[in-house]
């Protein structure tokens, strides 16, 4: 029997948020599992998570966020959920929020559905630094892959079934938003975004420093440049809807 829908919620030391995360995405979302994959936070994250109902699962920080949601969706695929949603752990996507984002999967309408702040008057904004990287990115994959994107880089992102098992038997899929959009793309599948209010973050600081932002957009730009030639292939069409 399959299973309707998991979160996964990547962390690093998130005590301070990741409570009020779960208990806001459990109570939104009645029939799902939340999964915490933990980066070895320092601080109490797993025991917070663990004390608020989620399963968690440790994944080394030191091979990034990537790693984490890679682990997400392989365990989302093996577990054959539905849909599977991806969150941030620093509260920055209300469950409430998010919850309106099934809608389109739901109906059928789309396959992927990413939440964006760009369609709204969003509580939260980007630095002068991420809107320029979110900027070019979302230039490029419209320039290079025809498809129109206003947050690419939006943390919140829901995929059918289907799409993880797309991504999960691919061997050399490797992990970012930018990547899960493109070969969704390429792979036929029905990509749409959806207005999601985004609010600060809860606590903490953004591990975003200048540097990583830099090395982010270049890697990325490099990722999509390299991309070309597997664009010039058929797309591969695949069967659209779930059933929840």
């Amino acid at each position: 029997m399959s299973n309707e829908i998991l979160v996964i919620i990547p962390s690093l030391n998130e005590e301070k948020a990741i409570a009020d995360v779960i208990v806001g995405i459990k109570k939104e979302l009645n029939h799902c599992d939340v999964l915490v994959i933990d980066g070895y936070s320092r601080d109490n994250t797993v025991e917070v998570s663990r004390k608020h109902g989620a399963h968690v699962i440790q994944v080394d920080k030191a091979f990034g966020i990537a790693a984490a949601i890679e682990a997400g969706i392989l365990y989302a695929d093996r577990g054959n959920y539905q849909l599977l949603v991806r969150i941030d752990a620093d509260g920055q996507h209300p469950p409430s929020e998010v919850k309106k984002l099934l809608t389109p999967l739901l109906k059928g309408e789309a396959d992927f559905v990413i939440g964006s702040r760009f369609l709204g008057d969003a509580d939260y904004s980007p630095n002068l630094l991420r809107n320029v990287s979110i900027s070019t990115i979302c230039f490029l994959l419209k320039f290079l892959h025809r498809v129109k994107i206003t947050d690419c880089t939006s943390g919140c992102q829901i995929y059918t079934r289907e799409v993880v098992q797309y991504f999960a038997r691919d061997k050399d899929f490797e992990y970012s938003e930018i990547r899960a959009i493109w070969m969704a793309h390429k792979a036929g599948f029905i990509i749409k975004e959806e207005f999601i209010n985004m609010a600060p973050r809860l606590t903490g600081q953004s591990s975003f420093s200048p540097m990583i932002a830099f090395f982010y957009m270049f890697k990325n730009i490099l990722d999509l440049i390299l991309s070309v030639p597997i664009i010039l292939k058929k797309p591969i069409r695949t069967k659209r809807g779930v059933s929840v």
